[in-house]
Formats: structure tokens, sequence, C-alpha cells
């Protein structure tokens, strides 16, 4: 018996569409299927919750990697371009009640007694985030970037660029070698 979803199998969990070769965990949670895209070759690991939420999506494009442990909330949209990447125990959090103490928070109270505020997070072609990190309501992580393992990113990462600590800051340039190495890959299919 696989540790993986068969097409057909995949093709049963209600997706909004569905690449090829793919190797999904069947440890993995999924929430509101029919709003999640997952693109060609991708692999998530156990143990991942990703979430569409009631109004939100996620798209997760080709050759994407999502390790062990990860969590994905989308009530504002998720996307994950191409040849980007989650290390372990990473999360994306796409919103965030008001703590002030003016509203009630948490999923279990109705709506109109909380105050939410919930953005798209959209993490661009070839950028990979580092074990641990946190990504934050309203962030970009450019393309070619790459976010340091226990990061906390508020604020968007521009394109190759690495950015570490908290709050994640740039600390240098990325190298772009990786979109060449993108092209051989491609022509060599």
């Amino acid at each position: 018996m696989s540790n993986f979803y068969n097409d057909e199998e995949l093709a049963q969990l209600g997706f909004k569409s569905v690449g090829r070769n793919n190797k999904i965990s069947k440890k993995t949670s999924f929430y509101n299927t029919s709003r999640i895209e997952l693109g060609n070759d991708v692999r998530i690991d156990d143990f991942c919750v990703i979430s569409a939420c009631a109004e939100g999506f996620v798209k997760i494009g080709n050759r994407v990697h999502i390790a062990a442990h990860c969590f994905i909330e989308a009530p504002a949209g998720v996307t994950l371009e191409d040849f980007s990447g989650l290390a372990a125990r990473c999360t994306i959090y796409g919103g965030s009640d008001d703590y002030g103490g003016e509203y009630l928070t948490n999923p279990c109270v109705p709506l109109e007694f909380r105050k939410c505020t919930n953005k798209h997070v959209h993490i661009k072609k070839h950028a990979v985030i580092g074990t641990g990190s946190t990504i934050l309501f309203g962030v970009t992580i450019g393309a070619g970037s790459a976010v340091g393992s226990m990061a906390f990113v508020t604020k968007s990462i521009p394109d190759s660029a690495i950015a570490i600590g908290i709050p994640a800051k740039v600390v240098k340039k990325r190298s772009a070698k990786l979109f060449e190495l993108e092209e051989q890959l491609l022509k060599k299919q």
C-alpha cells in the first residue's frame, strides 16, 4: 500500500484541478478542496494542513515541494508558483483576528463579532522558504528569493534576495543562475 495518493484517489478528493505525476501524502489534511489547484510534479509530505478557507483559494504550481508539518491558511488566497518550496514546519497565515480587545477572536465566533484582516500571500517562482519560517498575510516573496530558517516575514521580499531574521530583513542578493538551470531542465523534457 502506497503512502501517496494515486491519480484516481486524488481525483476523488474534489480538487479544482490536479496535474500529473504528483506525490501527495495520504497524511495531508486538505480543507475546501474545490478551491485548491495542484500543478504537475507536486510533492506534499506528511502532516501538512492546507486550507483554502470558505472564500479563499490555494494555487500550487509545477514542481512545488511542501515539506512535512507545513500549514497553509488561505482566506484571501495563497499562490505558490512553479519551482517554489516550503521546508519543514513552515506556516503561511493569510489572515488574522484583531487581538486588541475590541472584538472577539477565533473561528468559533460569528464574523459579526470579529474583525479579521485577510490578504493574499504570493510565493513567486523559484522562491524557497527555510525550515520553521512564518509568512504573514499580504506578503509576496519575490521570484528567486530565499527566506532563511526560522524567519518571521511581515513585509514583502523583493526578487532574487536572501532574507533572514525576526522580523525578516534582506541581507544580500541571491544568484539568478537557477533561472538558467530551469531552462536547461525544461529543454530536456
